[in-house]
């Protein structure tokens, strides 16, 4: 309708909801079924949709009082009943988008392995992502005083030099936010190439993981609709555009962290319905017990990095049994340090799969020890050998030899 953009709103942003909800869904069930177990990273992602969800309810509410209207249609209390709910979403929907790139951050730090130095790199990045975030918070919330003036012009009060304040420093959030996403689209080629694997393989991941570019245009472009924020004549008629781009923004990050971690599925999903070859796997072992119970990676195929061979790789999610021509070949590896994981396992007993039907391989080592008797011309005999001769226990001959030359039968 002409002169009312509130369709707009219900539209596009009921739509990014429920879309995100079917990635933010499916990558539960690869969690759950493919991968079976749940780590730190799902936990942020699982807080980052249920902040989001909640913030699209409070977008409904706004849009219910009038939000997308000109101001000059509502009534006083749906005035202001739409602003303090269209604030609301916008401080759920920075919240949502934050801890959507820590999600992401986490589950950089899960496929980049148990090195021996901390990934300081990412640590840095994720403290600066939550500062500069949660500072605009307060910003937006301190730039008027009283507090409810922010949604309610009529009152007695001051936003002044507030408004500009928050303006000026919205748009370097927004700015540094539009960086970090293109960062962290960019970082896994880094990663990726170390791998000894397919390029084929090495480029679809890193197109995966890049396409945290788009949540970077997205951010890009709520920049520029920060303009609004000073809008203050007819502002439910001019803030659309900037709710619209708050919510694609949080969505996409969203969206974007659940794609590479939903690929185990997708490709069991494509097997199954016959779009694509299946590939049988035998799974690695190592004989440093890598694969201990609780450490499962991303995948079923095990690369080593080229750079750093006292690594091994895991594979997230893989439920595989030996003689299995349904194994998957998923090409998504986490690299570990031997002997990493709540397990580490390293007896007999090897654990080759995670969850609850592990398949477990046990090899019972038998190390015997010879007596070495040297003699010149008698055997065993009653009485004492000769001078000559030379007698070695299997007690000392186990002191005296090292632990790499000793006989194995």
């Amino acid at each position: 309708m002409a002169g009312d953009k509130s369709p707009m709103i219900v539209a596009v942003s009921w739509t990014e909801t429920a879309i995100g909800l079917v990635f933010f869904a499916l990558r539960f069930v690869s969690n759950w079924k493919i991968v079976a177990r749940f780590r730190w990273d799902f936990a942020i992602a699982s807080l980052t949709v249920v902040t989001e969800f909640t913030a699209q309810i409070f977008l409904q509410l706004s849009v219910d009082a009038g939000m997308g209207q000109h101001i000059g249609t509502l009534t006083h209390a749906n005035e202001v009943r739409a602003l303090k709910w269209s604030w609301a979403f916008q401080l759920l929907a920075i919240a949502a988008s934050t801890l959507g790139k820590l999600a992401i951050l986490a589950f950089l730090i899960q496929i980049r392995g148990r090195h021996e130095k901390k990934p300081w790199f990412l640590i840095t990045v994720g403290v600066l992502v939550g500062a500069v975030n949660v500072t605009v918070l307060g910003t937006i919330l301190g730039q008027c005083a009283p507090m409810e003036k922010l949604w309610d012009d009529h009152l007695e009060g001051n936003c002044d030099p507030g408004r500009v304040v928050n303006q000026n420093y919205s748009f370097f959030q927004a700015s540094f936010n539009s960086f970090l996403d293109a960062l962290l689209a960019s970082y896994p080629v880094h990663l990726f190439w170390k791998l000894q694997m397919k390029i084929r393989i090495k480029v679809a991941l890193s197109v995966l993981m890049g396409l945290g570019w788009i949540a970077a245009v997205c951010s890009a472009i709520k920049t520029y609709e920060l303009k609004a924020l000073t809008e203050t004549s007819d502002i439910t008629w001019a803030q659309p555009s900037l709710l619209i781009w708050a919510s694609t923004e949080a969505w996409i990050v969203i969206v974007v962290g659940c794609v590479p971690p939903i690929r185990p599925l997708m490709e069991t999903i494509l097997q199954r319905l016959g779009l694509t070859s299946k590939k049988t796997s035998t799974p690695n072992t190592y004989p440093y017990g890598s694969g201990g119970a609780g450490h499962v990676g991303y995948g079923a195929t095990r690369s080593m990095p080229t750079s750093h061979s006292h690594f091994q790789s895991n594979a997230y999610g893989g439920k595989q049994t030996f003689g299995d021509d349904n194994d998957n070949d998923l090409d998504w590896v986490e690299l570990g340090e031997p002997g990493a994981g709540s397990g580490h396992n390293n007896g007999s007993k090897e654990r080759i799969v995670g969850g609850d039907k592990d398949v477990v391989v046990t090899t019972d080592i038998v190390t015997q020890f010879e007596d070495i008797e040297s003699h010149h011309g008698h055997g065993h005999g009653s009485g004492p050998s000769s001078s000559n001769d030379s007698s070695i226990s299997g007690e000392d001959l186990a002191r005296q030899q090292s632990p790499g030359s000793r006989k194995v039968f």
